[in-house]
């Protein structure tokens, strides 16, 4: 993980996402991980621990932990996304869909470490052009203030859509004033000439 993004809110958000997980041995002391009165993890428990702590657990030198893909990154999301990228709700499935996705590829092997990433990178080229029509749109119109079209989409982004279209917005609104101040500026000055040329001839 980048050392830049330790202090970040969203990279703590996503280091907390939920992975459905296994326990093949018993554990002594971790007993309080499933909420109950043990103090020991039996062999066969299946909890939903944490991000953060699945990557340590698992990643340890005794092999009693098995990950489950999150529903998010389920192969009937992935082919929904490889279909129609556009239709599916990212934010709704998990709203650190990307963030929370490349971390899952850390910990798969490398086949479906890969099967992962292009899957998400598909999702990104297929939905980028939809957040760039977006922000644009929204940026020049207050179409984005009372709803408009585009809405569904716009509630189905992700939070990293979500920085990418409010960063949209805000060069669309600049590039709307700076055009508008250029065109005003523009006309001040043709009326300008022509009064003086009056005034010689």
């Amino acid at each position: 993980m980048d050392p830049s993004a330790y202090y970040s809110i969203d990279s703590i958000l996503a280091d907390n996402q939920k992975i459905p997980a296994e326990f093949q041995l018993d554990v002594p002391g971790l007993g309080w991980l499933e909420g109950g009165t043990e103090e020991d993890l039996k062999a066969g428990t299946k909890l939903e621990l944490p991000f953060w702590l699945c990557s340590t657990l698992a990643l340890a030198e005794y092999d009693f932990l098995t990950l489950s893909m999150p529903a998010p990154f389920s192969p009937r999301v992935r082919n929904a996304l490889d279909a129609a990228p556009q239709s599916v709700r990212l934010g709704q499935l998990n709203a650190w869909w990307y963030a929370f996705g490349s971390r899952m590829a850390g910990l798969l092997e490398d086949a479906g470490a890969e099967s992962l990433l292009g899957s998400m990178r598909t999702a990104f080229k297929g939905r980028l052009p939809e957040v760039f029509d977006q922000a644009v749109h929204a940026g020049s119109t207050a179409a984005h203030a009372a709803g408009g079209a585009g809405t569904e989409f716009r509630e189905g982004m992700d939070e990293d859509e979500r920085a990418l279209f409010a960063t949209g917005v805000e060069s669309a609104k600049q590039t709307k004033t700076w055009f508008e101040g250029g065109k005003s500026v523009g006309k001040g000055v043709g009326k300008g000439k022509g009064k003086a040329g009056g005034g010689v001839v």
